[in-house]
């Protein structure tokens, strides 16, 4: 089991992570966007002076509107990444290649950040005490979020 950190050191990964939220949204180098960020777990504790780590639910959904163009580009991407030397394991590393060079950036290799995929576990996310961080328009107004 790792070690706890402090509640600045959990904070300041917390500040970096959402820098590279916007950084992700804001770059044509990505495919994919952040349409929300949910923060839960230990961190929504203000009394706990050490969390084991940030618990993060990011919802990541492609840029581009239409499915086909989308696959298009990503497939183009994958292509230039492979004349690059870039190895793909199969078929769905290769057509979800736009999620996971997303969601491997927004983990950005920290220990501290424990990162989950808000439509994978949302359900289990949204149902514990929660703190919508990010939302754009696209994730719903009708999007569950937090009394606090």
């Amino acid at each position: 089991a790792a070690r706890c950190v402090t509640r600045a050191t959990a904070e300041k990964a917390l500040r970096e992570f959402l820098g590279r939220v916007d950084y992700v949204n804001g770059s044509a180098g990505f495919l994919g966007k952040v349409v929300a960020v949910v923060l839960f777990g230990s961190m929504l504790k203000p009394e706990m002076d050490r969390v084991s780590d940030v618990d993060v639910a990011v919802e990541i959904v492609p840029k581009e509107a239409n499915p086909e163009r989308a696959r298009a580009t990503n497939e183009r991407h994958v292509l230039v990444l492979e004349s690059l030397g870039h190895h793909f394991r199969g078929f769905l590393d290769r057509h979800l290649f736009w999620y996971w060079e997303v969601f491997r950036y927004l983990k950005g290799g920290s220990r501290v950040i424990s990162l989950a995929d808000l439509k994978a576990e949302g359900e289990f996310v949204l149902a514990k005490p929660h703190r919508i961080l990010y939302a754009d328009g696209a994730w719903g107004p009708d999007a569950p979020h937090d009394p606090m």
